[in-house]
């Protein structure tokens, strides 16, 4: 199609923005696991902590950038990929999801509105689905989903079919091992993160009650209070940090809409 391989150009940085957001997110987690966290582990405290360190608000730009690439890229699968209606309806979501990061990045550049926590977040649409007649049973409904989502991507991941996503023949083969490794991590990772999430907010719909639903930040900070301490933060973090890794091979080797990588 005319303008691909902008447009996967555009992609291509948006991977690279994605992964820088996911290594500070993963490394304020291990903080936090190692007693040394003062961030809030979302994205709201990825910004504030690249923001404080040097060249930070040149980097935040170069993010805004690469989230508007990733949103543009998604719209453009959205609207005219060939896959299925499910796949192109995801693809929807997720170029909102980006749009809304990069505008958050972009209101904290300009104006210095920091993001609405993930906390807060999860606490007024669940305060607002639960006031609502049908909410509550809608927001059981989307809690389940969550975890059932949460529970497919592990499964996903143990199963490497993310890799269907990638240029493979592209890799030696100990490079394709290692990306292939670091995919399995981050997405487990992020699955049990989804499955965890959509537990609080099950709980939160069952009970009434908005405050037991828990957003990225908190969520985080509940693997530290398992019964194996904050071995577990620690080893969710560490899946974090491996997706943002991973997230850079996307860039270098995701099939997007043509171009060969070189």
């Amino acid at each position: 199609m005319a303008g691909a391989g902008a447009i996967s150009g555009l992609a291509r940085a948006g991977f690279i923005a994605r992964g820088v957001v996911y290594l500070v997110i993963g490394a304020l987690a291990l903080l936090v696991g190692l007693g040394y966290g003062r961030h809030d582990l979302d994205r709201a405290g990825a910004l504030v902590a690249i923001a404080g360190e040097p060249f930070g608000v040149l980097l935040l730009w170069l993010l805004f950038i690469g989230f508007v690439g990733l949103a543009l890229w998604r719209a453009v699968r959205a609207a005219g990929s060939a896959e299925s209606g499910g796949h192109r309806l995801l693809d929807a979501v997720r170029a909102v999801i980006y749009a809304i990061g990069a505008w958050s990045i972009y209101q904290f550049l300009a104006h210095g509105r920091t993001p609405t926590t993930s906390d807060a977040s999860a606490y007024d649409v669940s305060a607002r689905l639960l006031r609502s007649d049908d909410g509550r049973a809608l927001m059981v409904v989307l809690s389940l989903v969550a975890i059932v989502v949460g529970i497919a991507m592990v499964v996903h991941a143990v199963s490497k079919r993310f890799a269907e996503r990638l240029r493979t023949g592209w890799m030696t083969y100990r490079t394709r091992d290692l990306v292939l490794r670091l995919g399995q991590a981050g997405h487990i990772a992020r699955g049990v993160i989804l499955a965890a999430a959509g537990f609080f907010a099950l709980r939160a719909g069952l009970s009434d009650t908005p405050g037991e639903a828990k957003g990225l930040d908190a969520t985080l900070r509940s693997f530290a209070q398992t019964s194996f301490g904050p071995l577990v933060l620690i080893l969710v973090a560490l899946g974090l940090i491996a997706f943002g890794l991973y997230s850079f091979a996307e860039a270098r080797w995701r099939r997007t809409l043509g171009g060969v990588p070189r």
